[in-house]
């Protein structure tokens, strides 16, 4: 991770949770997400919080768009996800049962490469977005693919 990230990804986690903890304490705010959500796709609806890797892999090979602070966009191709069995080990009050790691890529993955790991506001049209840390991984090609963690 970049020495001049400020925000460790345990710490953009733990946020995260503390914000979907808010918004599930809020019953008037839990209902109107209820009734205007739509299934995404067949192995169930897709929630950025809750959803694991069976729920994302459903949407291999659509686009989403990454935003950055200063409201650059970027669109890539989910490529390719994988479940992270933590085990025994994994914490009993995370939100997910297991971790999710979401690969993507696409022509344009050279800038985000190049500006390390950070947060972005991803998004797909029909899922809704999520802040996530997303970051760089080296291919042995020397060209590299983005990675997102969702614990």
């Amino acid at each position: 991770m970049s020495t001049k990230t400020s925000l460790t990804r345990r710490g953009f986690v733990a946020r995260q949770v503390a914000g979907a903890a808010t918004v599930a304490a809020l019953p008037a705010t839990h209902a109107m997400a209820a009734s205007s959500a739509t299934p995404a796709s067949p192995v169930g609806q897709f929630n950025w919080l809750t959803s694991g890797a069976a729920e994302l892999s459903a949407h291999l090979g659509r686009r989403f768009q990454f935003d950055d602070e200063t409201g650059h966009r970027t669109v890539m191709r989910l490529v390719g996800v994988e479940a992270i069995d933590s085990g025994a080990d994994r914490p009993a009050d995370l939100p997910r049962a297991e971790g999710v790691i979401a690969v993507f890529d696409g022509p344009d993955t050279a800038p985000l490469a190049k500006a390390g790991s950070r947060t972005y506001r991803v998004s797909a049209f029909g899922l809704g977005s999520a802040h996530v840390m997303a970051g760089p991984v080296p291919r042995r090609d020397g060209s590299h693919v983005i990675e997102i963690v969702l614990n």
